[in-house]
């Protein structure tokens, strides 16, 4: 019977001592993280601003989305479809028009 007391207790000890080493560990990485999210905030609480290689691009969409989500509800026009109208290239974004300026 001592022996299976012996066997339980190792058992114990390992989940224990396992569970614990997961916390601590969970801790340490989540720390990193907090201490990593404070110094990308420039240590004052203020978010950078982080340049994406296609900002313009997404700023454009957001501008087109906008204009199509204002003219939705208006009924004094209507932009209907013609299968030999081809007007809608012409309105297509060049890359020119959003890329970012080289320096």
């Amino acid at each position: 019977m001592a022996i299976f007391k012996r066997i339980a207790d190792v058992a114990h000890k390992t989940v224990v001592t396992g569970l614990f080493a997961t916390f601590c560990y969970t801790s340490f990485a989540v720390t990193g993280q907090m201490i990593e999210g404070y110094r990308n905030r420039g240590g004052n609480g203020a978010a950078q601003e982080e340049h994406h290689p296609q900002a313009g691009f997404i700023q454009m969409l957001k501008d087109k989305a906008a204009e199509e989500y204002q003219k939705y509800y208006r009924t004094d026009h209507r932009e209907w479809y013609d299968k030999d109208d081809d007007s809608y290239l012409k309105n297509l974004p060049k890359p020119e028009d959003y890329a970012p300026k080289k320096k």
